[in-house]
């Protein structure tokens, strides 16, 4: 089935056999990685889920959310269960941005738009640190030094050095005059590698930070960042469907291609870094091999994506619908996995009792009948009133 919305974020676990995507739909897909079936469905999140992280003993999932959670999946069970929960949920006040682990897996990062960064313990799930430094939102976090020290990137242009132990903000490795939307850090190779929302793909020296060099650049926003630190292969994703890939060991863009049409939100190597899995506005995401040829890259431009549609022959009605009410709804029985449950034969339809969609308990116990003045009202009003 896969998911019903946009994908926003990809990432596989340390063994290579799992591959987990996030999506506007709200759920956590895990796939195996060599027959791409689906494996699970993991559902929790009350928003849109932006990012994902594997703990490095493969133990732990994070998913961080539009709803300000990061929820905390135990691997071990989830096999053999039909509807998993959360082991652990996390609030920040704001959307989370980004997570990271500790690399012996007992701590958890989350940057959030709230402007903090929180250090959570995975042995006891608490709460044990909040950073505040950034001029504005934390776009991603990770743990440097054996887990003494941390780095994050702003919006501000910011990337700050934190001592963990006092709990400070040390001092800023990069002073970027546009936001830093993506970063990641290779302590062997002692380089910080980093995308802005001009469209710059950076990597600076951790140790001499006026050294640094610019891979590549456009006018697109960098959207999405991954690094394989044992076959050192560095990707890139852009706001304009591009990808760029480096390889870190003689500092050379190994790959630069237009993908798809639209964002690339996610990317994530795998199968020892020979393969690249890219997602974006549709319903799926794209494999394919880091070595192939520009040339012979098509550039997926799904003809049906039910959100651009083709407008000439359409009413203003069904416009209206396709390019604002398709992408969490559907008109059919089936509600396709969409964010929302489907429209389909709502007028008189009870809240809360389209077969199939997960309601709160709130909805589920709900009076409310669907007809021409309630939805109005929720037009209207918004559904905290309605």
């Amino acid at each position: 089935m896969g998911h019903g919305g946009p994908v926003k974020d990809l990432v596989v676990s340390p063994n290579d056999q799992l591959l987990a995507s996030v999506s506007f739909d709200y759920s956590v897909v895990l796939w195996d990685t060599q027959s791409f079936q689906e494996s699970h469905r993991l559902l929790g999140h009350d928003a849109s889920v932006v990012t994902a992280a594997f703990s490095p003993n493969g133990r732990f999932l994070a998913t961080g959310g539009d709803d300000f959670y990061t929820l905390i999946w135990d691997m071990n069970g989830i096999w053999g269960s039909e509807d998993p929960s959360p082991a652990a949920k996390f609030l920040h006040k704001g959307k989370i941005a980004n997570i990271t682990f500790s690399a012996d897996s007992k701590l958890m990062a989350s940057a959030s738009w709230d402007g903090y960064i929180r250090v959570w313990s995975l042995e006891d799930m608490s709460l044990i640190a909040e950073l505040a430094g950034h001029q504005g939102p934390v776009n991603a976090v990770q743990f440097l030094n054996d887990n003494t020290q941390l780095l994050s990137a702003g919006r501000d242009g910011h990337i700050r050095l934190w001592d963990l132990k006092e709990k400070r903000n040390t001092r800023s490795l990069v002073r970027n005059g546009w936001g830093v939307n993506v970063m990641h850090v290779d302590e062997k190779l002692r380089f910080i590698a980093y995308g802005t929302a001009d469209g710059a793909m950076k990597i600076q020296s951790l140790d001499e930070n006026d050294v640094s060099v610019t891979m590549a650049s456009g006018k697109d926003p960098v959207l999405s960042i991954q690094y394989h630190p044992i076959f050192q292969k560095l990707a890139f994703g852009t706001a304009g469907g591009r990808v760029v890939i480096a390889d870190m060991a003689s500092s050379s863009v190994q790959n630069d291609f237009h993908i798809t049409d639209g964002p690339v939100w996610g990317l994530t190597l795998f199968d020892n870094a020979e393969k690249l899995a890219v997602a974006g506005l549709d319903d799926f995401f794209t494999t394919l091999p880091v070595g192939i040829s520009a040339d012979d890259i098509e550039v997926e431009i799904p003809a049906n994506r039910r959100f651009h549609p083709k407008l000439a022959t359409m009413d203003n009605g069904a416009r209206q619908f396709a390019r604002k009410c398709s992408v969490c709804h559907s008109l059919e029985p089936n509600y396709k996995r969409r964010a929302g449950p489907t429209l389909y034969g709502i007028f008189g339809r009870k809240a809360g009792t389209a077969e199939g969609y997960a309601y709160s308990e709130a909805l589920r116990n709900s009076n409310l009948i669907w007809d021409e003045i309630t939805i109005s009202h929720l037009f209207d009003h918004g559904p905290d009133v309605v």
